[in-house]
C-alpha cells in the first residue's frame, strides 16, 4: 500500500526544491568562505590541528 502511494506521487516540486535548495547553500558557502578579510582567520585555523597535537603531546 505504501508503496503504490509512493509510485503514484509526483514528486517533481520537491526535486527542484531541493536542488534549488543545495545549489543556494552550496554558492552561499563559496561566498562565505571568499568573503573579504577571512585571510587571517584561515591562516590561523590551518595551523590549529598541528598546535593542538604538539601541546597533547607535550603531556
Amino acid at each position: 500500500m505504501i508503496k503504490d502511494l509512493i509510485m503514484s506521487s509526483n514528486y517533481s516540486l520537491l526535486q527542484t526544491i531541493v536542488t534549488i535548495s543545495f545549489v543556494t547553500l552550496f554558492v552561499g558557502m563559496l561566498i562565505w568562505i571568499n568573503r573579504k578579510g577571512s585571510d587571517s582567520y584561515y591562516k590561523k585555523a590551518q595551523n590549529l590541528a598541528l598546535e593542538e597535537g604538539v601541546k597533547n603531546g607535550r603531556k
